[in-house]
């Protein structure tokens, strides 16, 4: 054998050995939120070096293992991040196996691919079928989209968590980002970072296109960029799953604070978004799109309103309504049919929570407020 051992590929190998053993300690971190989803961001660096190592000591002519089943792990990378991320600074939200499995659909099928792949080579090769196009085509094929789809995924699920991560620290008051320190010292440094790999990523696969230079010169700084990373996530990474609090202990903010939160997003999603103008709008369909827990949002709305969620979103709609009903370029419309506008599934409805919302019937509100139609005894 013709391999290349150096102290640089030492230190590679080393490094993939660490992360590896790490991914290996976070499968038995279970108080540590997320630990499952940071084990397999961290797999991906300990499989890289271990890839890397691979084809800059030689091995790779007499192991093609890392060749065939190439850019299939690395898409992993921008889906464990953000579920990571998203586990850290939402504890209470269970992700379901489906979810899971959408987000890292792309690993699945890089997977399936290779193994169609392989299957067909195998046939290829002891003439079982004729090949209409030859493995080697197949594979520059695969590679080709591989590449640059890898990239581009990493980049939108890094853009998506720190989009998440902007909004969360946005609502945190200043006496709840006091307690919440390391937790956001830690997350905004993995995201500095791993900006850090997405832009120099990015800029090391467009150089591949207009620069006519080995592949191996452009890959290197990338990969030994990694390495470094893999040893910081390693060595960082084991003292923030120690020190940061774990499941049974609070690393949201406070209840209060938390609720504050969720009352804001609903508010947002009635006030900005207008769920309430869906006549069929339901307390599932409002946890489903705003990420809040059917049980939290009856409890924030208690909280917050000393109402049920019927009368929250009937609030709106008679808001909707009587402010419709007030303007005069609607005087040609019936107050049923501003009603069915404005929300309610029916006139009889109308009629009953209209009255029990501002004490009088439709047409005696309209009565009393022609001439002042912001007069209104709706709660705000």
């Amino acid at each position: 054998m013709n391999l290349t051992f150096h102290w640089i590929n030492i230190l590679i190998l080393i490094g993939a050995f660490n992360a590896l053993v790490f991914c290996i300690v976070l499968l038995f971190q279970r108080q540590h939120p997320g630990a499952k989803y940071l084990a397999a961001f961290v797999f991906v660096f300990a499989y890289n070096g271990f890839e890397t190592f691979n084809w800059s000591s030689g091995l790779e002519n007499y192991y093609r293992f890392f060749n065939v089943c190439a850019y299939i792990v690395i898409f992993a990378m921008g889906p464990s991040l953000y579920l990571y991320i998203g586990a850290l600074l939402d504890r209470e939200r269970k992700v379901s196996p489906g979810v899971i499995a959408w987000h890292y659909s792309l690993v699945i099928f890089q997977f399936g691919t290779r193994m169609l792949y392989i299957g067909y080579h195998v046939l290829v090769v002891n003439h079982y079928i004729t090949a209409p196009v030859s493995p080697g085509q197949l594979a520059t094929i695969i590679w080709t989209y591989s590449e640059p789809l890898s990239v581009a995924v990493f980049v939108v699920y890094l853009a998506a968590t720190g989009v998440r991560f902007h909004r969360y620290t946005t609502d945190l008051q200043p006496k709840v980002r006091a307690k919440q320190k390391p937790l956001l010292r830690w997350i905004t440094t993995l995201l500095v970072c791993s900006c850090v790999l997405g832009v120099s990523w990015t800029v090391t696969v467009a150089s591949f296109y207009v620069v006519a230079s080995p592949p191996d010169a452009l890959y290197y700084p990338l990969e030994l960029g990694l390495v470094l990373f893999s040893y910081w996530i390693v060595l960082h990474g084991y003292h923030q799953v120690k020190v940061l609090p774990g499941k049974q202990q609070a690393i949201q903010p406070t209840a209060d604070d938390a609720h504050a939160r969720h009352f804001a997003r609903l508010r947002e999603a009635m006030e900005v978004e207008k769920y309430y103008l869906d006549p069929a709008l339901s307390l599932s369909r409002v946890s489903a799109s705003t990420g809040i827990p059917v049980k939290t949002i009856s409890a924030v709305l208690n909280q917050h309103r000393n109402m049920g969620f019927a009368d929250f979103v009937n609030m709106y709609r008679v808001r909707e309504v009587s402010e419709r009903m007030l303007d005069p370029a609607n005087r040609q419309f019936t107050l049923s049919s501003l009603a069915l506008d404005s929300g309610f599934n029916s006139q009889a409805t109308f009629q009953r929570v209209f009255k029990n919302v501002t004490g009088l019937s439709p047409r005696a509100y309209m009565l009393e407020h022609t001439q002042n139609a912001s007069d209104t005894a709706i709660p705000r």
